[in-house]
């Protein structure tokens, strides 16, 4: 680091005394910015690169909103990865490398209902994490798999116009904040950490149709990890490089190609990040190999709609499909892998035998992204907030039967009411 700073290498070595940098992005899907800081009354600023990010002080991690989906917590300087390239609304994007989310979030965000994310993680309890972060901030557009690079490679072929590889690194930009990351750092690990994201990269590469761009990140500083990964593929001649965002550019520093940029903990606030931008510029000539939907029939589908009649009366958007026992609402251009897959769309429930037949018993997620007529909207400080959150019945003058529960508008989780009595359906896993 002292070769590659020069004179910076002062300052550098001086930031990893001060405290980490905390960011947040807002969920605008769920609240508006303003809304949202008027309910957290915390200190903060906005974050130049990041719509709707901010930095600030305070403890923001167990608040109901953020159980509710309202923002994501994630360090400012990761939060230019999705920002590296022009991402339009209606894009296909696929993040490879995808857990904890703050990326796949922020992406999904970004591409719209219009669009299409696939978020993968080869991790399985990673992946799990993924999914439950899409949940929480209820993105009606993601496919979540759990693949190795060379199966999503084969299953999707070259149908993305981005594709995001945040990295597995050494984690030099998480030692301020991640004493383990400290004590696991040596030469050896970079140079594993190198050859692995070798192998990621080729199979992303063919993920990207012609014309689309890639972007590549990692939270270290390594050159052998950052430039001498993305070169390969430049010098293969499939890919150029390609200028990142103005608002990209204005918060980070190159040190060789212009593409390649990093960001310092001692010049801006933030833990670290590099994050390089390409285009395709050859055809990928990768077919997709996603078998077709197991769409839903006869009473399997009556059961359903006769749910979606009965607490949110109206047409629904998408084809109802399983993956795995799960039922699932996906829009029918969306293509959803044979195998590997966790989520896809938005995830309404199971089908159970009833004393009439088939019933649908919904899922967490269908409280989160469908219009329920029943709403129940508390205040934050409501002490039936704090008792729901603990896995307990509520009371409240509501009509019987399923709705939501929402914290400022924010919808935390389901309910089934019976006679003012609100039992509760917020997931097991998730409560306090």
């Amino acid at each position: 680091m002292k070769e590659q700073l020069g004179d910076g290498y002062a300052a550098f070595l001086a930031s990893y005394d001060m405290a980490p940098a905390k960011g947040l992005r807002v969920n605008r899907g769920f609240i508006s910015d303003e809304d949202l800081w008027a309910l957290l009354s915390v200190p903060h600023e906005p974050i130049a690169y990041q719509e709707g990010g901010y930095r600030y002080l305070g403890e923001l991690g167990k608040h109901p909103l953020h159980q509710a989906g309202a923002y994501y917590l994630q360090d400012p300087s990761a939060m230019l990865t999705a920002n590296a390239v022009d991402i339009p609304r209606g894009a296909w994007v696929l993040d490879l490398c995808a857990a904890p989310g703050g990326k796949s979030t922020a992406l999904a965000a970004m591409v719209g209902r219009e669009g299409m994310l696939v978020a993968n993680e080869i991790d399985l309890g990673r992946a799990k994490i993924l999914m439950g972060n899409v949940e929480r901030l209820g993105l009606s557009n993601v496919t979540v798999t759990s693949l190795s690079p060379a199966k999503v490679a084969d299953l999707f072929g070259g149908i993305f116009d981005v594709v995001v590889v945040d990295a597995p690194c050494s984690g030099e930009g998480m030692f301020r904040k991640n004493p383990l990351a400290v004590d696991e750092w040596n030469m050896d690990n970079v140079a594993m950490c190198a050859a692995r994201q070798l192998d990621i990269l080729r199979e992303a590469a063919r993920c990207v149709k012609e014309g689309g761009k890639l972007v590549y990140s990692t939270c270290t500083f390594a050159p052998a990890e950052d430039e001498d990964s993305v070169r390969f593929l430049v010098d293969s001649g499939a890919f150029e490089g390609m200028m990142p965002t103005e608002r990209v550019l204005a918060a980070t520093v190159t040190e060789g190609e212009p593409y390649c940029r990093r960001f310092y903990p001692h010049l801006g606030e933030g833990e670290g990040h590099f994050v390089a931008s390409l285009r395709r510029i050859s055809p990928a000539d990768v077919p997709p190999k996603c078998a077709p939907k197991r769409t839903l029939k006869g009473e399997e589908k009556r059961a359903v709609e006769a749910f979606f009649d009965s607490v949110s009366p109206g047409p629904v958007d998408g084809e109802l499909c399983y993956v795995n026992n799960q039922i699932c609402l996906v829009r029918a251009d969306v293509p959803v892998p044979p195998y590997g897959v966790l989520s896809a769309g938005v995830k309404i429930g199971e089908l159970v035998p009833g004393r009439k037949g088939m019933r649908l018993e919904p899922h967490h997620m269908a409280f989160k992204c469908l219009p329920f007529v029943n709403r129940l909207d508390l205040d934050p400080s409501d002490p039936r907030v704090a008792g729901y959150l603990h896995g307990e019945e509520i009371s409240a003058d509501v009509p019987d039967g399923f709705g939501v529960l929402t914290v400022a508008g924010c919808p935390l989780g389901g309910y089934k009411a019976v006679d003012g009595m609100l039992k509760n359906r917020y997931p097991k896993g998730l409560r306090n």
